[in-house]
Formats: structure tokens, sequence, C-alpha cells
């Protein structure tokens, strides 16, 4: 009895999926949106290696809304969609500002040349445009799979290499060509069977060292660390339900006796009730 238990167990443990991590949006899809998008920078001045200031500056953005997805890409990518605001806010240490009021109607177009948002059909300000495209995103297609998909199936714990040419690709030319070293890896994270819809966890990380580029007019070393988190359900019919985003980015220059150490941290939680 106990023999049969363990190879039960066994054989469950090496269960196989094929994960299919890009999936595809359809039109007139709705769902209801929860962001929370996280912005902190940490500015080190030192002078002779003595520490001469220190701050810190942060902010998060909280976004509820409806979206009706209006048109897609070929591969599934949201192209089109509208928003109907329900919580869209600002929070500092200091205050808590109400960007736009419940009912506010966005729209929202996506492209490889950026994002454009309107206001209740008005152009949107520069300073909430900025938010959006943070915390409003083109979600679904291709792209997500072509940097995270495993080549096969995978059990629950499998480790992979990240496909670090077409991450290189969402980072973009100007970007990617300065980072001569770029390495990632994504983990099988979990399953989470007790939902009426199993889903699977997906967890990547993607490192560039050390590489070089101008703050200001100033040349400076840099290094990155990316990480990804994102849930899927089992079953590949159906889009993905969460998806989180953290970027570190770390910026030294130098100038004579004085150096400046910069840490940029962002963070993109997003979840889709539908």
């Amino acid at each position: 009895m106990m023999v049969a238990l363990f190879a039960t167990i066994s054989v469950a443990a090496q269960t196989k999926h094929e994960l299919q991590l890009g999936r595809s949006i359809k039109a007139f899809d709705q769902y209801l949106v929860k962001t929370t998008f996280e912005s902190q920078t940490r500015t080190k001045f030192f002078v002779n290696e003595a520490l001469s200031a220190d701050s810190i500056e942060k902010f998060s953005v909280v976004l509820s809304a409806q979206c009706s997805v209006v048109s897609v890409t070929v591969d599934g990518q949201e192209k089109e969609k509208r928003l109907i605001i329900r919580d869209f806010r600002r929070l500092t240490d200091r205050d808590t500002i109400d960007l736009l009021p419940t009912g506010t109607k966005i729209r929202c177009w996506f492209s490889d040349s950026g994002s454009i948002y309107t206001i209740n059909d008005e152009p949107t300000p520069d300073s909430i445009s900025q938010i959006l495209i943070e915390a409003v995103k083109g979600e679904g297609g291709s792209r997500t799979g072509n940097v995270l998909d495993a080549k096969r199936p995978m059990a629950v714990g499998s480790t992979w290499k990240m496909n670090i040419p077409a991450f290189r690709k969402m980072l973009g030319r100007e970007m990617s060509t300065r980072m001569k070293k770029l390495t990632g890896t994504v983990t099988f994270a979990s399953i989470d069977s007790l939902s009426q819809q199993p889903t699977a966890t997906i967890a990547a990380r993607a490192e560039a060292p050390m590489f070089t580029l101008k703050f200001g007019d100033m040349p400076s070393s840099a290094s990155l660390v990316a990480d990804f988190k994102i849930v899927v359900p089992l079953d590949v019919r159906f889009p993905a339900l969460s998806i989180s985003t953290s970027t570190s980015q770390q910026i030294t220059t130098l100038q004579g006796p004085a150096r400046m150490e910069l840490t940029i941290s962002n963070n993109r939680t997003s979840q889709f009730l539908r």
C-alpha cells in the first residue's frame, strides 16, 4: 500500500505541461484589470569616498478599470482597448492624489512605436500619459512566450534558459547594444490546483552585470536585474491571470573626487479578472 502511494506521488511529481506563456487575447474580450505600479529612486553622493548626501524619492500608482478589447494584432496582442476607470490614484509619503475620477473613459492604442491614450476623447496631458504608459500595457500576444517559453513540456521545479535574443528585442536596440553580456533563466515555480481552473506560476530573471551608458553628458557604468512572474491557466486556451515585472538598475557616475550612485527600481503587478 505504501509503495503504491509513493509511486503515485512520484508519477504526479514528474507530470509535464506544455506551458505556452504567450497567450492570445481576442477582440471583444472584457475583464477587470487591477494594477499597482511602484517606483523608487535612491541617490547617493560621495566626495573622496565620504557619503555627503543620500535621498530617496518614491511613489506608487493604483489603477482599477473595466477593459473592453476593441482589436488585436495577428498574434493576439491588444492593439486597441477601452477603459472605464474605477480607481486611479498616485500615492507618495506626503499625499494621495486622485488622477482621474470614477467613470472616466480612456481609449488606448498600442504599437511598436509607442502607446497613445485619450481621456473622454480628448488629448491626454503629458503628466497623466506618462503614468498610463507604465500602468496600462497592450496585453497578450506572442512576445512573452518568445522570451520565456520552454522548447518542450516541463515539470514543476524545472529551469531553462531565457531566449536572450527575444529579450533583447523587447529591450530595444539602443539599450540592448550597450549590454554586451546578458543572461536569463526561467523556472516553473508551482501549480495551484485548488481553484476551479488550475494555474501555473512561472518566474524568470534576466541580468546584465555591467555595461556603459551616458547619464546626462557623463559616461557611467550600469547594471540591470529584471524579474518576471506570470500566472497562466494550465489550459492553454485561456489568457494569463496575472503578470508581474520588476527591474532594478544601478548607475554609477564619476567626476574627479565625486561619485554618484543611483538605484532605480520599478515594480508593476497586474491582475486580469474575467
